[in-house]
């Protein structure tokens, strides 16, 4: 079992954090620079939605993979373009793709391409399905005004769309999960004027992420029989610098081993880690027969973490 190809799209329109600093000129752009690591972002552009977005994607991805061939819909999203139905079953229709198949929406953020693999995976083993498109994707600047200096220099709109497949020399597993609701209102939606509004405590979502994080990376290597050094490439959920600088420091993950590439593209919450895998396969640092390991980390609040041969 293996994830054998990705797609993904961004929104057209593109946001530095200097043409923020026009509409706000008190706000300390080369600080807000180092601290995010992010330079410039992608939004929706005109007529773009989390569902054009999706739509684009998977689109992309059938170039190279026959349509036909998919039997389960995993559609990952806290901002889906439909609840009822769910998106994953209009996707299905929008596509054309075979009715003889699962579909069906997560609602998860940071740790949700993660969490797909686990469900997928699953269902490959005790289902039978033979190959499974999860596809993640979110709108977080639908939420975030431009004066919003907590968020709108860190979040992105984007979509990812991938393939798991049964078949393949590569594996999936195993997982580590971590759950605490009791801070979901750190990273949540609130009403503000009569619109839902994204609010985030930055300090304490930090603080969190510092100290679950390293104990899933620990639970998880455990459970995979494996060191820190077997393991060869980890890519871990894109948030900001200041969050990736401190685990990579704290768990001693040599420069060699790290991915990162927030610095064009920010935090494109459930699709960071999918986005992350394509661009390392493309430049060549992801490769068959490695020991990867993917850690989401974030809204919910939630951790988690998985291994992948592939």
């Amino acid at each position: 079992m293996q994830i054998t190809d990705i797609e993904y799209v961004l929104g057209k329109n593109k946001e530095s954090l200097e043409d923020l600093g026009k509409i706000n000129p008190d706000w300390m752009i080369e600080k807000l620079k180092d601290k995010t690591g992010i330079h410039s972002r992608h939004i929706l552009g005109v007529n773009e939605t989390e569902k054009s977005l999706v739509i684009e994607a998977s689109k992309k991805l059938f170039e190279r993979v026959n349509p036909d061939d998919i039997d389960g819909i995993i559609h990952v999203s806290q901002s889906p373009f439909s609840r009822l139905p769910t998106s994953a079953c209009l996707i299905q229709d929008i596509l054309n793709l075979p009715k003889n198949m699962m579909a069906f929406d997560l609602i998860q953020g940071c740790s949700g391409f993660v969490y797909g693999l686990s469900v997928a995976s699953a269902m490959i083993y005790q289902q039978g399905l033979k190959k499974v498109l999860i596809i993640c994707a979110d709108t977080y600047t639908n939420y975030i005004p431009k004066n919003d200096r907590t968020n709108r220099p860190i979040f992105s709109d984007g979509a990812a769309a991938a393939i798991l497949e049964s078949s393949g020399d590569g594996s999936i597993g195993p997982f580590s999960f971590f759950t605490d609701g009791s801070g979901g209102d750190l990273l949540a939606l609130k009403e503000n004027n009569g619109k839902e509004q994204l609010f985030m405590d930055g300090k304490k979502v930090f603080k969190f992420s510092l100290r679950e994080v390293p104990k899933a990376f620990n639970e998880l290597l455990i459970k995979a029989n494996l060191k820190q050094e077997d393991i060869d490439l980890f890519i871990f959920h894109q948030a900001s610098a200041v969050i990736l600088r401190q685990l990579k420091s704290k768990l001693n993950i040599p420069d060699e081993k790290w991915f990162q590439n927030i610095k064009d593209m920010g935090n494109t919450v459930s699709a960071t880690i999918p986005i992350a895998i394509k661009q390392a396969k493309d430049s060549g640092q992801f490769k068959p027969k490695m020991n990867v390991m993917l850690m989401g980390f974030g809204v919910g609040l939630s951790v988690a973490g998985c291994i992948v041969r592939s």
